[in-house]
């Protein structure tokens, strides 16, 4: 369809051009004006793209910033704005955006659902763990299914009330629904680890951590599992890989429990 407004648009300069040099020239401005109008909030959000690839977020959120505030992104750039203010630790923000995106009545499910899951994260960030679960509860139910949605799920019942067995059986769902992603396979482990099932919890571990090498999550429990097991190097090792693993706003493991762990560790053999 872009392409055929292109070929009209041509096609009308060029008539204006052939009744009048003056009125074609002040039409091929106005439609390079309105070019420049109409796409300067794609360019925006390309450079904040691109800023986010080369690990700045901040200079991210800047671009992103700029670009919602033409006023003129369409559904997909605001999720992904939404997603840049989660990582930069502005969930208020990030809320404010998705809202009203699900708000819209005649929107496509697929983007409505997307913009819930991500609302989903914004709850937890604010603290509201138990609505978080819920509303992940109510994609599920409906029948969405996404790697990042059974993720966050086994997360949030992990962090919530919910009874072991039942965890684990969502952990061990999603991980049959996808076998690669680091966070259901972080979330399994886990899982394992409270039932006492080190064995299982160190297969799914090691399963993680070998194609990990910037996973903040992944390395400490890693580490909590060796230290259960005996493997005190193992352990130490894991540790010293959190040294080279970025942090953000969205890392769930903090500095003083990492010490801790470290601090446990001195004196074993």
């Amino acid at each position: 369809m872009t392409f055929l407004y292109i070929l009209l648009a041509a096609a009308v300069v060029v008539i204006a051009f052939k009744i009048n040099v003056w009125l074609g020239a002040a039409l091929l401005v106005a439609i390079a004006l309105y070019g420049i109008y109409h796409f300067i909030p794609t360019f925006y959000v390309t450079k904040g793209n691109r800023a986010y690839a080369e690990g700045d977020e901040e200079t991210s959120y800047q671009w992103y910033k700029k670009a919602y505030d033409t006023g003129r992104m369409n559904v997909k750039m605001r999720s992904s704005y939404a997603y840049i203010l989660l990582r930069t630790g502005r969930e208020d923000e990030a809320e404010k955006v998705l809202d009203p995106i699900i708000r819209v009545k005649r929107l496509e499910p697929e983007k409505k659902n997307m913009a819930r899951q991500q609302r989903c994260m914004v709850y937890y960030r604010q603290g509201r763990i138990d609505e978080a679960l819920s509303e992940a509860m109510e994609l599920y139910e409906s029948g969405y299914r996404t790697s990042n949605l059974y993720g966050m799920l086994g997360y949030f019942k992990l962090l919530s009330d919910a009874p072991l067995d039942e965890t684990l059986a969502m952990c061990e769902e999603a991980y049959d629904y996808d076998k690669d992603n680091r966070d259901i396979l972080d979330n399994l482990s886990i899982c394992y680890y409270r039932l006492e099932r080190y064995g299982d919890a160190e297969r799914i571990s090691d399963e993680l951590l070998a194609e990990q090498d910037n996973f903040v999550e992944g390395f400490y429990h890693g580490a909590k599992i060796a230290v259960k097991l005996g493997k005190y190097d193992k352990a130490r090792a894991y540790l010293d890989k959190l040294a080279e693993c970025k942090r953000s706003k969205m890392t769930t493991i903090t500095e003083e429990e990492i010490e801790k762990l470290k601090n446990e560790l001195k004196g074993l053999k």
